[in-house]
């Protein structure tokens, strides 16, 4: 595991003492925020953040290990050292994981679906979609399965179609109609979308929902651990001025998304300062 980490960030990780306090991260192939695959490994939005965190956090000694999703979230109710970067906080996990100060803002959850499809004609003056609206009319909606949602989607799961996080293409299931929308983050859906012949998708907000969600980095509850999330906050303060770790923020957005967090952060006390940051000339997400 101690070699994923070299091979993904670099020699940073050799110089580490031997003798340092050790971060165990667990990080999972979700594009594009965390790439371990393919020629863009290692440059998602994720990781790029993670490896200036790390960077920043001399005093430990850092450890990448990859996991699925169903492996972290049985490893988060257990006793086993392990820190998460990118994750939503509720008041469930809470009672077994301890969060810092957040470390990004994303745009929330829509409703995504192939621009094509029939069911915008029903809802193309709306700027937000009502879920109880939504479930009273006959088109099939999808979920990926063992994921945390925020109410109100919480509490209708079972109205949805749930996938298999690692097994399934979620684009691939819209373009065949075995699904008619799925409910997900849009620059993710359509980043996964351009490897689909020029299919084309659309999303819209979901009523009750806020535009945006922070996300932060978590660890399992212990005295180490607590001195762990202090250091990070501590490091945090001088990592939201850093380039590239705010440029990271931006990347792989869509211009629309890239507008609604550079307002956001304009805005945000913790994150004022960052919205004239342009994100890394690399490919977009469109």
């Amino acid at each position: 595991m101690f070699r994923f980490g070299v091979w993904l960030f670099g020699s940073f990780a050799c110089v580490q003492s031997a003798l340092a306090d050790t971060m165990d991260w667990f990080i999972r192939d979700w594009p594009p925020v965390n790439i371990l695959q393919g020629p863009q490994q290692g440059q998602g939005a994720y990781d790029v953040m993670l490896q200036r965190l790390m960077l920043a956090l001399p005093q430990y000694q850092h450890q990448l290990h990859v996991s699925t999703l169903t492996m972290r979230q049985q490893m988060m109710q257990q006793e086993k050292s392990h820190c998460l970067f990118g994750l939503l906080k509720t008041p469930q996990r809470q009672t077994f994981l301890q969060f810092s100060e957040p470390v990004a803002v994303i745009p929330n959850l829509q409703l995504v679906a192939r621009a094509d499809h029939p069911m915008w004609q029903q809802i193309q003056q709306r700027r937000t979609v009502d879920l109880t609206w939504l479930f009273g009319q006959s088109w099939r909606g999808m979920v990926e399965e063992h994921r945390t949602y925020p109410s109100p989607i919480a509490e209708h799961l079972t109205e949805f179609v749930q996938v298999s996080a690692t097994e399934t293409n979620l684009v691939q299931m819209l373009k065949a109609n075995r699904a008619d929308y799925v409910l997900e983050y849009a620059d993710r859906m359509h980043y996964l979308a351009q490897n689909s012949d020029g299919l084309k998708l659309r999303a819209l907000p979901l009523q009750g929902l806020p535009a945006v969600t922070e996300v932060y980095v978590a660890c399992s509850i212990s005295e180490q651990a607590k001195a762990q999330i202090k250091a990070v906050n501590q490091a945090l303060q001088q990592l939201r001025f850093d380039p590239q770790y705010r440029a990271a923020l931006l990347d792989w957005l869509t211009p629309e998304s890239r507008h609604l967090i550079k307002n956001y952060m304009a805005q945000s006390p913790m994150f004022s300062n960052v919205s004239q940051v342009a994100p890394a000339d690399r490919p977009r997400a469109r």
